[in-house]
């Protein structure tokens, strides 16, 4: 009975986010600053978590959302909502890391620090767990596999991302990172085999 309360209130809050996205986006392609501002407060964690995962850099993240919000200024007359406001800023935010690090010469695998994924799990957890727990085992090993995942080499991360965590085609993403889409769907595999190893072998540590 509670659980089909809460679901019921979450598709309450859903739908009234959408009725939200589409006051925002018409005053704001009038001009509305106070509106585009609305969604900017509205969508700031998402672009900036999906830019993170990407990027696994915190402040490259910060300049990858600033300069999403700046697109979506420079552009939202234009939008034309075909798809909702969600998929556009995704793609918007996705095409902008992508970019960004095709312009590297170099992707150094540094060090990871899982600072800022820490201090916004528990957004992330509820926004992306639901694809995660569909092919990663149960809501317990979220944690994990996102950690996991945030320490994958970048040929593997990224398709596995675009893929689990956004819901792209495998053809969308061996176009976004100009890959051969059987190239695409062998780094997948192997990444999601990486994860379920991993897994195994932390679960018999313990």
């Amino acid at each position: 009975m509670e659980e089909n309360q809460n679901q019921g209130n979450q598709n309450q809050e859903k739908a009234k986010k959408i009725i939200d996205d589409v006051t925002l986006v018409e005053k704001s392609k009038k001009g509305d600053k106070a509106a585009f501002e609305g969604l900017v407060k509205l969508y700031s964690n998402y672009v900036y978590t999906n830019a993170f995962f990407i990027l696994r850099d915190s402040h490259e993240a910060e300049d990858v959302s600033q300069e999403v919000f700046v697109k979506v200024y420079l552009s939202i007359k234009n939008f034309r909502g075909l798809s909702s406001f969600k998929t556009w800023i995704r793609k918007l935010t996705v095409n902008t890391c992508i970019d960004k690090l095709r312009v590297k010469s170099k992707t150094f695998d540094k060090k990871l620090s899982l600072e800022s994924f820490e201090e916004n799990y528990e957004y992330i957890f509820t926004n992306l767990n639901h694809n995660i727990e569909k092919n990663f085992f149960t809501r317990e090993t979220v944690k994990e596999v996102l950690n996991i995942i945030m320490s994958l080499d970048e040929s593997y991360r990224i398709p596995l991302i675009l893929r689990d965590l956004q819901d792209y085609s495998y053809r969308e993403i061996a176009i976004l990172i100009k890959k051969p889409i059987g190239t695409v769907k062998t780094n997948i595999h192997r990444a999601r085999r990486i994860i379920k190893e991993k897994l195994k072998y932390e679960k018999g540590k313990k």
